[in-house]
């Protein structure tokens, strides 16, 4: 609920009547299209919080449209919630057409923060950061430098949690805390020179590399806790010599972690996107790149016992890339218990025929198999129809 709604329950009765007052979440958001004006909105927040009877703020919460007379205003409103002892602060500026909104000093200062997340925020840090109970940030389309993300890091012992979602300028991530169990690296931009994200954490538990991150690549120089990780990233190829590159980067990322417990592939990390005269189709390059390792079964393989591929209803055809893969996995892995071809969550199964899904399970029960137990189970979303 927004504190806006919370005080329109004033007069549900007297009682009621000054109990927003003391209300220790607050949540102020102007919509798109907001009938209230910027300069009336900025006057009511101001109204509210000077009002406000609580001794402690456990959360701030602002998502506006951006203009340029906002610094003056949310560095007070900020400054009013790290004085209340915050625990929670989110700060999403939309559609920001100026120079990017500097984060106040005091917000770097601030002992009491648990969770913080930042969209569209100047994160230039000042020399001190004291987030000596910050447990989840998250920081979405910012301009970052290594210095300022150490000092950030080194400022913040207790850190569980750190996503990084459309930010540029960051090289180097290196967290050696031992609270640190979780990294989301979200559509990176590679910018300049800056061509590689080295990632540093020795304690992380869970990776995800996802999104648009174009024009660079990922290196893990140190991830021996990771037990979890994903790889959903996509990468614009602008030639086919570079085919090959791609697969490289994949190749090197898998075999940094053939030591977790759970992989999960995403299809833009098994596909390329040709900026040529190919532009907007997919061009898949699985079949040259368990050509390059065919002949080594990499260590993961000997543990791997699920398979599980989400089915989005695609026809024969589109499974090719697929069976590539599937095919690999039954030569190859030792200890394979089963694969599942799950289409119960796709919304356009309806609108397919079963029979591609039964092709596919009968090619992979036909093809040779390492591990005597390997099972293809086929789960599909209408009553009656049976587990091949």
């Amino acid at each position: 609920m927004t504190t806006k709604d919370a005080i329109k329950t004033s007069v549900l009765s007297k009682r009621w009547r000054s109990t927003w007052t003391s209300n220790q979440y607050m949540n102020f958001s102007l919509p798109v299209h907001s009938s209230l004006k910027f300069k009336s909105f900025i006057t009511f927040v101001d109204s509210v919080l000077l009002r406000c009877t609580a001794i402690k703020a456990k959360r701030f919460l602002f998502d506006a449209p951006c203009y340029a007379l906002i610094q003056s205003s949310l560095d007070r409103w900020l400054q009013f919630a790290i004085e209340h002892g915050v625990e929670e602060v989110s700060v999403n500026l939309r559609y920001w057409r100026y120079k990017d909104f500097l984060l106040p000093r005091i917000l770097f200062c601030c002992t009491t923060l648990v969770h913080l997340r930042v969209s569209k925020c100047c994160f230039w840090v000042f020399s001190t950061v004291n987030w000596c109970f910050l447990k989840t940030l998250r920081i979405d389309y910012a301009k970052l430098n290594d210095d300022g993300m150490m000092r950030v890091l080194s400022g913040s012992p207790v850190l569980e949690f750190l996503e990084l979602k459309s930010c540029e300028g960051v090289k180097h991530i290196m967290v050696e805390s031992k609270s640190f169990r979780e990294l989301v690296i979200d559509s990176h931009k590679f910018c300049g020179q800056v061509s590689m994200l080295k990632i540093s954490a020795p304690h992380l538990l869970k990776l995800r590399l996802l999104g648009n991150s174009r024009g660079g690549e990922f290196r893990l120089d140190e991830v021996s806790s990771l037990i979890e990780a994903e790889l959903n990233f996509n990468m614009e190829i602008c030639a086919l010599d570079k085919v090959k590159a791609h697969a490289d980067l994949v190749k090197g990322l898998l075999k940094r972690l053939h030591h977790v417990m759970k992989l999960v592939m995403g299809s833009w990390c098994l596909q390329i996107e040709l900026n040529a005269d190919s532009v907007g189709r997919r061009v898949f390059a699985g079949e040259e790149f368990w050509n390059f390792v065919k002949w080594r079964i990499y260590q993961c393989l000997m543990h791997l016992r699920h398979v599980e591929i989400v089915d989005r209803g695609a026809n024969l055809l589109a499974w090719e890339p697929v069976l590539s893969l599937l095919k690999f996995l039954l030569q190859n892995a030792l200890w394979l218990d089963k694969i599942v071809i799950n289409s119960t969550n796709s919304k356009s199964s309806q609108a397919f025929e079963l029979s591609p899904r039964l092709e596919v399970a009968r090619i992979l029960l036909s093809h040779p198999k390492c591990s005597p137990r390997a099972k293809v189970i086929l789960r599909y979303p209408f009553q009656g129809c049976p587990s091949v």
